[in-house]
């Protein structure tokens, strides 16, 4: 009977991969800078460089509001410890009434059993050199 309980309680809880948890990862992080949570988001930093992202990321958050961020697309890639998502950012700067788009590539890398966001850079095109349409992004 014992047995039965302890089965179920895991089959509940699900089980949680590699997958799942990059998933998560970038979910909270893209949240969390979204609504300005720079201290949460820095979570997904690695140490090193997180103590410069933090006051980057608030000196940024400053100046602008994000209005929406979408992610458009999410590949694991490398024996499943290195991930690259785009990201698509909406944002105005300061009083400007001007809602900008900006297509974000992150780079992410599984290390020391958690996911981290290691580069991230606007795209300015897609690999066949032409911009990306609306298509592209879905």
């Amino acid at each position: 009977m014992l047995m039965i309980v302890v089965g179920s309680a895991v089959s509940c809880t699900g089980v949680r991969t590699r997958r799942t948890d990059l998933r998560d990862a970038v979910h909270e992080y893209n949240i969390a800078v979204r609504w300005g949570h720079v201290q949460k988001a820095s979570t997904f930093i690695p140490a090193a460089k997180r103590a410069e992202f933090v006051v980057r990321k608030r000196q940024a958050m400053a100046r602008m509001q994000i209005h929406e961020v979408s992610i458009r697309n999410v590949r694991l890639k490398e024996n499943n410890e290195v991930a690259e998502v785009l990201v698509q950012l909406s944002f105005s700067i300061g009083a400007d009434p001007i809602i900008r788009n900006h297509l974000v590539q992150q780079h992410w890398r599984y290390r020391d059993a958690q996911w981290l966001l290691i580069s991230r850079r606007r795209v300015e095109s897609t690999a066949t050199g032409r911009a990306p349409q609306p298509d592209d992004l879905y």
